[in-house]
């Protein structure tokens, strides 16, 4: 790694490696000052005239009139990107559904935790498993990535020197893929119901639904991210009779690939979870899935992960990027019959990408039984 004729000066490929990794991380400190200085600015904004409406924002869009039917909503969704037909709604508006002020902790708090994660949190069995989730990415990601690290050596002698070795470097590229759903709601909803409410839980469901799907099960076409089931190189072991044995083994299979035990968790389907809770390890000795606890490892149960499977893995190498501030909603302002009938129809997009940094360091079980 270092040049011997100048101790002090690094070798060309470690200025490389190191260039590409000051530069990769420089991009994504300035994203999170980005994230940083919005949520201070959102945060003013709502301690001193109160939380936007989404329900509102949309409502008046749908007429138009955003400006001058809902003036907070604009003034909010103006300073990420919007216009009479169209607003980003950033990830923070989602923090928490049953904080009602701001300035006493609610949705805003807590600036140095990442966004998306908070969001999806309830409702993504991949962010509780924990996941990195990255936002507000703009151009396409190249991940610098170590493939071979460098060896070392003992020194027989003192007076021995050290072998060069040369770690090399490669990238994983992350490209944004775009999801969109439309929901509808009526303008009676909106009179005479909690339209906020179910605005807000539609995305948040909606989204986590698809990112959660993304990260296990993502085909890699059709305009798909590349999702962990289906990329070349993680473990399997077989699911018949799927016992002890079987999960401690899928366990060791993801501690050879170096993964830190504490990042280490099961995912499975609720089927998977009552056939395992029914299961002992030995007789009276307690059962596989115990205490959500599998090979005394954290496990988690969504509908999300594909039938008779379980997933074990150091989640935490997981990187779903997500670009833009937040989601897009936009108001369909032709739609002949939500205008007869008095139902708003809104579409909302959001770009992601899945990257599996290290498939060795995840292990699946199939067709258990």
């Amino acid at each position: 790694m270092y040049d011997h004729e100048n101790t002090h000066k690094l070798s060309p490929t470690a200025e490389a490696i190191l260039g590409e990794m000051v530069n990769y991380h420089r991009t994504r400190l300035h994203a999170f000052d980005e994230r940083v200085y919005r949520r201070q600015q959102a945060e003013k904004l709502a301690a001193t005239k109160g939380i936007p409406s989404i329900a509102r924002a949309i409502l008046s869009m749908s007429a138009g009139r955003l400006r001058e039917e809902a003036p907070l909503e604009h003034e909010y969704f103006r300073r990420v990107d919007g216009d009479p037909q169209r607003i980003v709604i950033p990830f923070g508006e989602f923090r928490d559904l049953s904080k009602g002020a701001a300035a006493a902790g609610g949705y805003l708090v807590g600036v140095e935790t990442r966004d998306p994660t908070d969001i999806l949190r309830p409702w993504s069995v991949t962010a509780r498993a924990g996941i990195e989730v990255e936002s507000g990415l703009v151009g396409d990601q190249a991940i610098p990535k170590i493939t071979v690290k460098s060896a070392p050596a003992w020194l027989s002698a003192e007076n021995s020197t050290v072998t060069p070795s040369q770690p090399t470097l490669g990238q994983i590229a992350a490209q944004p893929k775009t999801i969109g759903c439309v929901i509808n709601f009526s303008r009676q909803l909106a009179k005479q119901a909690n339209a906020e409410t179910f605005v807000r839980r539609e995305l948040i469901r909606t989204v986590a639904t698809a990112l959660d799907q993304a990260v296990m099960s993502g085909t890699g076409a059709s305009g798909q991210p590349l999702g962990l089931l289906n990329t070349t190189g993680i473990n399997s072991v077989s699911g018949t009779s799927l016992a002890h044995s079987g999960v401690a083994n899928m366990k060791r299979l993801v501690a050879d690939a170096n993964a830190p035990d504490e990042t280490i968790a099961f995912l499975g389907t609720p089927a998977v979870r009552e056939l395992l809770e029914a299961r002992e390890r030995a007789t009276g000795n307690g059962f596989v899935w115990d205490s959500d606890r599998v090979a005394g490892r954290p496990a988690f149960a969504s509908t999300d992960v594909p039938a008779t499977t379980l997933i074990c893995g150091a989640w935490p190498t997981v990187f779903l990027g997500i670009w833009g501030a937040g989601f897009t909603v936009e108001v369909n302002p032709f739609d002949v019959t939500g205008f007869k009938t008095g139902v708003i129809q809104a579409r909302i997009l959001l770009s992601c990408d899945v990257v599996i940094r290290h498939p060795a360091a995840f292990c699946k079980a199939g067709t258990i039984t």
